[in-house]
């Protein structure tokens, strides 16, 4: 086995030979392909610049393209050895098939072994002896002084149509089908090519490690055949709320479940994906008992049984304080974890020959160094491979400088990231789909790769699964939009037209909210501020772009029905559902204020209160949600979609209407003059200010869960006589979210004598008139309790009012 330093050195020297990834077209004096060649009808000529391979993603490392084709259409031999990887074969089956191939199969028994006409070699050089003539023939060179998982795919002519497909080991030869299957993009005719390919990162996946509903063991099985066509080699196993893994993780499977796994483990190892099991015990374990180290071998044991020869100990979110018996053995929780991690990988997993053990550390964020940091590191055996999520749980860039750090501070040369994109658990209102940014292009150098922490939506998580298997693969050569739009076009199908209404759903998701200055609902806002300048200027110029793009969002739920992905279509179905009634709310406030310009009243009123139909529709909570309880529910979460754009506009669109018909009943509330100030933190750049601003496209937002004698205050410009209160807290008016959940509302007129106005008992909205005029300057809401779950707290508007609203 290569030390680190080694396999760093010559993926760098390998980088630089293929001139960065790129297509290097054959000149006179290149010898690929043109020693074999002449035998079988000249050598090819030099390839034109014009014509271009069809796209391979992952970008390979190296790609030589002569001039002229092969055909695969019609009878072609598969000259295979007898231990030639089924994976491999059956995936060069299904491509050759889908090329119009009438296949015969040849079991090679000598490097003699051959056929008349059109012929394919598969395998690695251990396996199948005709490769080194066949590759030799063409002029090309073998794999075997490739990295793990590399191949050579070349294609020529010699003595009739040759394609040879080596690779280093049984997963390259898988891969170089893989790259076959792209060059002939859906044709029978392949580009004569040399490829020279291998992976910069030996650890290119998923970790299943998000809080909420674990996917299902369908969407598990969709997702390997994805892996495998895309180079991706690993899937961890550790979802969160699954209770086998962390609140019972000492219960053996039963019945179906142990079914369920065996089914998972045969059907990635078929598609050359590692699945990895993870088990959490940290929250009720032992570290020095020998009952729970047992316990922990029994659940191994059990899965090992089923093919599993990876495994992995989840040390994240879990306390911090050694229990007696562990406090009395160890000086720390770290050195308590790193002699519990020997004894599995020294007991287990080296005794048993299984790939080493793999953990992610108590305190896995942040490159700087820790006394924990140092005796994890220092303690656990060096072999064990260690994830970290960046500088934050959650981290916009991932940098050659805080990677550097972290090696150091970890003292692992065995580090890879556990990466928090594009998890949406601490937002299960969004899904985010935007590509895979903020990576240093040489970070192969100091991590062994990256596992995606994907969203509770598997389908929509495989654009960002798409964009780590290219990057994993070659991330000198990714370019995030490129790879991204790639993985698009493979969910939507070849339909043309629901390819670009992908592009309008996309548009309407693409904010991720942990990076700074993150586009929101880009194309939507450009349209929208174009509409708002041409309606002020009194002009229909700039208003017909929205009003396309409205119907087009309106008729998403349809239209992206066709897509090739039904997965895709029912993970998203929400939120495509609550665009479409957003936009069509908006296409009636379209409809208001031509008719407020046309002097139309009536006709601007109904159309007010159609859009306030549609916009109640779009914040009904549609979306189905899982506590660690593990009880499924559904319509628990309000999609949120359109990254508040929408919001905006009806926002502004209210206050024209607020300008002609200041009564109308369908215009949201809007208080007295008031400032706001709370004892809670905010979030980001949720400043309490945005509770009294009258609309509801902005919210005050704490960044912790309120404790009992948190306050949120309103102080009122002018004292008065108050009549009627109203607070709207969480995402929606119909669903429950961050909010205060046990509090009381008083008014004071002197901040010494309060008069209570109602209690909160769990709705988001609060809403009282009072009987007779309480005299206030002051308003507060007192927390009298704990929030479920620890959830944070919204308030979207804060008003209060001297007289009864007649609308909301």
């Amino acid at each position: 086995m290569a030390s680190r330093s080694d396999l760093t050195r010559r993926r760098v020297l390998g980088l630089a030979a293929a001139a960065g990834g790129g297509v290097v077209a054959a000149s006179a004096a290149a010898p690929a392909l043109a020693a074999g060649t002449a035998a079988g009808g000249g050598t090819p000529a030099p390839a034109s610049p014009a014509k271009e391979l069809p796209p391979v993603h992952p970008v390979p490392q190296k790609v030589t393209v002569f001039d002229g084709n092969v055909s695969l259409a019609g009878k072609v031999s598969v000259i295979v050895g007898k231990d030639t990887d089924d994976a491999a074969l059956a995936a060069l089956r299904e491509v050759l098939e889908d090329a119009g191939a009438s296949i015969s199969l040849i079991t090679a028994t000598s490097e003699k072994t051959t056929a008349q006409g059109t012929r394919i070699h598969l395998g690695t050089s251990e396996d199948n002896p005709t490769l080194a003539p066949s590759l030799k023939a063409l002029g090309a060179k073998g794999a075997d002084d490739l990295e793990a998982e590399g191949y050579v795919l070349a294609a020529g002519r010699s003595k009739g149509a040759l394609v040879v497909l080596a690779g280093r080991d049984a997963a390259g030869s898988f891969y170089a089908v893989q790259t076959l299957r792209l060059l002939l993009a859906g044709t029978s005719r392949l580009r004569q090519v040399e490829v020279r390919d291998w992976p910069l990162m030996q650890i290119r996946g998923s970790i299943e490690g998000f809080y909420g509903i674990p996917w299902s063991h369908q969407a598990r099985l969709d997702h390997f055949p994805f892996y495998g066509r895309r180079k991706l080699n690993t899937y961890i196993y550790t979802p969160k709320d699954d209770l086998l893994l962390r609140s019972k993780w000492r219960d053996l499977y039963e019945g179906e479940a142990l079914e369920d796994m065996a089914e998972l483990v045969e059907t990635a190892t078929k598609n050359h994906v590692h699945f990895t099991y993870a088990l959490s015990p940290g929250n009720d374990i032992t570290y020095g008992s020998d009952a729970d180290f047992a316990a922990t071998v029994k659940k191994f044991d059990q899965v090992r049984d089923l093919g599993v020869t990876s495994f992995y100990i989840a040390l994240d979110d879990i306390p911090t304080e050694l229990g007696e018996e562990d406090a009395a053995q160890f000086d720390s929780l770290a050195a308590a974890q790193a002699h519990y991690l020997n004894r599995l990988q020294d007991e287990y997993v080296k005794a048993n020959d299984l790939e080493p053990l793999q953990t992610v550390p108590t305190e896995y964020w942040g490159s700087g160094p820790s006394d924990y940091k140092t005796a994890f590191g220092t303690g656990i055996d060096p072999d064990i491979r260690v994830q970290w999520t960046g500088e934050g749980v959650f981290s916009p860039q991932v940098t050659v400088d805080s990677a550097s750090k972290a090696e150091e501070s970890y003292h692992s040369e065995h580090l890879y990231v556990w990466d928090n994109f594009p998890v949406n658990d601490g937002r299960r209102d969004r899904i985010f789909l935007n590509p895979l940014e903020g990576r240093a292009d040489t970070l192969h150098e100091h991590f062994d790769g990256f596992t995606s922490n994907p969203m509770i939506e598997p389908y929509a998580s495989l654009p960002a699964l798409a964009n780590y298997a290219d990057y994993c693969w070659n991330p000198p050569a990714y370019e995030a939009e490129d790879s991204f739009s790639d993985a698009l076009d493979e969910l939507a199908g070849d339909d043309r037209q629901v390819r670009r209404a992908l592009d309008v759903f996309i548009d309407l998701n693409v904010n991720w909210p942990y990076r700074d200055g993150s586009p929101k609902a880009p194309a939507l806002a450009a349209d929208v501020e174009a509409y708002r300048k041409a309606y002020e200027a009194g002009t229909q110029d700039g208003r017909a772009d929205l009003r396309t793009r409205l119907n087009r969002i309106t008729k998403l739920p349809r239209t992206l029905e066709a897509m090739a992905s039904q997965g895709f279509v029912d993970d998203t179905k929400p939120w495509m559902t609550a665009a479409s009634q957003w936009a069509q709310g908006l296409t009636e406030q379209d409809r208001m204020l031509t008719a407020l310009e046309d002097g139309a009243l009536k006709k601007a009123s109904k159309a007010a209160a159609s859009a306030k139909a549609s916009f109640r529709a779009a914040t009904a909570a549609t979306v189905p949600d899982q506590g660690d309880d593990g009880v499924y529910e559904e319509d628990q979460i309000t999609p949120s979609v359109g990254d508040g754009v929408f919001e905006v506009f009806i926002a502004w669109a209210w206050a024209q209407l607020r300008d002609v018909l200041p009564d109308d009943p369908s215009l949201p509330f809007v208080g007295l003059p008031a400032t706001a100030s709370t004892t809670l933190d905010q979030y980001q750049d949720h400043a309490p200010a945005l509770m009294v601003d009258g609309d509801e496209s902005t919210m005050f937002w704490s960044s912790r869960a309120p404790k009992k004698g948190d306050t949120i205050t309103l102080e009122l410009t002018n004292p008065s006589d108050l009549r009627f209160v109203q607070l709207k807290m969480a995402k929606s008016d119909e669903t429950p979210g961050d909010q205060v959940y046990a509090g009381v509302v008083e008014a004071s007129a002197d901040q010494e004598t309060w008069t209570k106005i109602g209690a909160l008992a769990g709705d988001p909205v609060f809403t009282k008139e009072l009987a007779q005029p309480v005299r206030a300057g002051w308003v507060r809401v007192t927390v009298t309790g704990k929030n479920p779950g620890g959830k944070w707290v919204q308030v979207r508007e804060f008003a209060v009012s001297d007289e009864v609203p007649s609308g909301d």
